[in-house]
């Protein structure tokens, strides 16, 4: 099979290799689209290492059921799914808890095994959400969207629905659409350029000198910031926008370090929520906005590569020349 491979950073070749075989358990996917994500291009840039090289990167996944393993139905062969990113152990203390994005022995598809980009791709059975009446470049982008929805859940929502996201790459744009289709009141805070024109298009926008008039006044800032810059400094800026006893929703995975002022931290009693992956619950939760249509996710893909050109997928969308940037694999 034809697959995008990850042996540096920067460094990404296209190859013939074996279809990966089926463990008991798992099925083989016929991979439709996988998206380039944030963390793909933080392994890409060598700032977030891949568990092992090389590595066939890509999480934001959805294929056609190709074949089974032993113990999985086969009625689920010719299905359109998705599968969460995480392969969790089922034993484990927080896997009993019903926390298995945390197992102990948690395992991230595209990160520590073999990813989706490639024509075929081994997943495990449990992992599925079938989403045979959904578009493919809206189901392509049901882990970033559950990804954000996790993040609504992680917080109180009595305690305020002003919310500004600062960033504009995709996972920005997801988050804006889900916390909108909440009821949040959402403002994106961006910096320009034509991820800017995106989002004044569909959003509030306001630049950082427009925030800081509007916020000028204590009691007029946001109840809830989401930090999706991708950027260290990003969680600096969140602390100086949030209102005192509000919330940061900390999304960024740049694999860097960061630095922040810990007594306006203390002082203003800010809650910072670090915010991962979606469980079950938010996955079916966000499928039902995408089937419903009261969340349409295509509407921030801007490129769609071919799997062959899967290194220029990578140059896009590391030098930020779109948006949301989709691989075809088939």
């Amino acid at each position: 099979m034809l697959a995008c491979l990850l042996t540096g950073p920067r460094k990404i070749e296209v190859c013939r290799i074996p279809i990966p075989p089926v463990p008991r358990g798992w099925v083989l996917l016929r991979v439709r689209y996988v998206g380039v994500c944030g963390t793909d291009v933080a392994m890409y840039r060598g700032t977030y290492p891949p568990r092992k090289v090389p590595i066939i990167p890509g999480h934001e996944i959805v294929g056609i059921v190709e074949d089974v393993g032993p113990e999985v139905p086969r009625d689920i062969i010719g299905r359109k799914v998705v599968p969460e990113i995480n392969i969790f152990c089922g034993r484990c203390m927080f896997c009993r808890l019903g926390a298995y994005t945390h197992c102990i022995n948690r395992k991230a598809i595209g990160i520590d095994v073999d990813g989706g980009m490639a024509e075929y791709v081994a997943v495990p059975y449990d992992n599925l959400h079938v989403v045979d009446d959904i578009d493919d470049l809206d189901a392509v982008l049901i882990e970033p969207a559950a990804a954000a929805l996790h993040a609504a859940y992680s917080i109180d929502r009595s305690s305020g629905w002003r919310c500004i996201v600062i960033g504009q790459g995709p996972l920005a744009y997801i988050s804006s659409l889900i916390f909108e289709a909440l009821g949040y009141n959402v403002t994106v805070l961006v910096k320009g350029g034509y991820r800017a024109e995106f989002f004044r298009k569909k959003f509030r926008t306001v630049t950082a000198e427009e925030a800081e008039r509007m916020f000028e006044k204590i009691e007029d800032r946001p109840d809830v910031v989401i930090e999706a810059t991708g950027s260290p400094s990003g969680i600096e800026l969140a602390l100086k926008l949030v209102r005192p006893g509000g919330t940061i929703i900390a999304k960024s995975t740049h694999g860097q370090s960061v630095s922040l002022d810990y007594t306006r931290l203390v002082v203003n009693e800010i809650t910072i929520v670090g915010s991962r992956c979606g469980s079950f619950r938010e996955w079916d939760h966000v499928i039902d906005l995408v089937r419903r249509g009261v969340v349409k996710l295509r509407e921030c893909v801007t490129h769609v590569v071919e799997l062959e050109r899967c290194p220029d997928a990578f140059k896009i969308a590391d030098e930020r020349r779109g948006l949301k940037v989709i691989v075809r694999c088939h």
